[in-house]
């Protein structure tokens, strides 16, 4: 079961400056943010879990396909049980250190979500 959470943005808790509370998320927008983060997260370097993230080795390198780029990512994604497809856009890379590109989630409730122009590793 999936809770809500704080809202990140750029890594960090946002608080609302008005009310000076913070904000949580939940539902559609805790899952993207959850993906996100998971996407954010060099596998085999969080203490607490080294089976989270995405695999940098796998999508790094100029011997690297665009279809081993989706499968690290599809892997990635899926461990979110909420995820039940991951469809992967054309790979737009930058010097072999990272690359940009367009990921649309299916959920378990069939809701679709896309996440534009993510820039891995």
């Amino acid at each position: 079961m999936y809770y809500d959470t704080f809202k990140m943005i750029d890594g960090d808790i946002y608080i609302d400056r008005k009310r000076g509370d913070l904000v949580l998320v939940s539902g559609g927008e805790e899952l993207m943010q959850n993906i996100e983060n998971r996407l954010s997260i060099n596998k085999d370097e969080w203490f607490l879990n080294t089976e989270l993230g995405l695999s940098y080795k796998d999508i790094r390198g100029k011997g690297v396909s665009d279809e081993e780029i989706g499968f690290a990512i599809r892997e990635c994604t899926a461990q979110d049980d909420r995820i039940k497809a991951t469809d992967i856009g054309e790979v737009e890379r930058h010097n072999n250190r990272f690359a940009r590109i367009n990921i649309v989630l299916h959920d378990e409730f069939g809701n679709v979500e896309e996440l534009k122009e993510v820039e891995l590793g």
